[in-house]
């Protein structure tokens, strides 16, 4: 079975990769939706230019395009990338990272039935607490690149995702109401190494961009290096 990966480099996007890796499915590509703002309704925009590192770590070849912020219009980028990784890859079925947003999953349902291909969102529904947990048992290094939510302040922008950050975490989603999985917009993150890549990424040089509410973690350089 020949399968895409929607992919944003963060820990949903990764574990969903892994989960596709460990069936045993053929993935063919890592289909990279890169906006032109922040603001975009459906894809990842904070540290989307350092996916083509996690591409040659994982060992996968990754398709990166550009796309409007605009709601409704971001879709187009995705439809007609998915048709033409069709077509090249005699694809069967997308894999994504989605959880819980009803409007992310609708979407990419849709495009998928549009164009015939089969939808597959191997965390969807999942306990968030339990899917934080497998990504630090798996050994997922994953570090907070945005935040924008009450409780999520500048402090976080750099940390890793551990059992003391998502300890921090459930108290802030319990007092805020916050997702815990930030399937929300809440944060955003980055994952530099995981079981499955073949090498770590380094953050070489990194600034925070912070306005008082929210912020991203700009990454401005970063490389691969060999794991020991």
């Amino acid at each position: 079975m020949n399968v895409t990966v929607l992919f944003s480099g963060g820990k949903d996007s990764c574990l969903a990769t892994w989960y596709a890796l460990h069936q045993g499915w053929h993935v063919t590509s890592i289909l990279v939706i890169e906006p032109r703002s922040p603001d975009s309704w459906m894809f990842h925009f904070p540290a989307i230019r350092w996916a083509h590192l996690q591409s040659e770590a994982i060992g996968v070849p990754a398709t990166i395009v550009s796309s409007s912020s605009e709601k409704e219009k971001e879709l187009d980028a995705l439809k007609q990338s998915l048709a033409a990784l069709k077509s090249k890859h005699r694809l069967d079925r997308v894999v994504s990272g989605a959880i819980a947003s009803d409007y992310q999953k609708r979407r990419i349902d849709v495009i998928c039935e549009e164009i015939g291909l089969a939808s597959l969102a191997p965390l969807w529904r999942k306990d968030p607490e339990l899917l934080l947990n497998e990504t630090i048992a798996l050994g997922f290094e994953t570090y907070f690149v945005g935040v924008s939510a009450l409780g999520l302040d500048e402090r976080w922008l750099g940390r890793r995702l551990d059992r003391d950050s998502l300890s921090e975490l459930k108290e802030l989603s319990s007092k805020y109401g916050m997702h815990l999985s930030g399937e929300g917009g809440e944060y955003e993150t980055f994952v530099a190494d995981a079981g499955f890549f073949h090498s770590r990424i380094e953050l070489k040089k990194t600034s925070k961009r912070w306005d008082g509410t929210s912020g991203f973690l700009v990454i401005h350089e970063a490389e691969l290096s060999r794991k020991v």
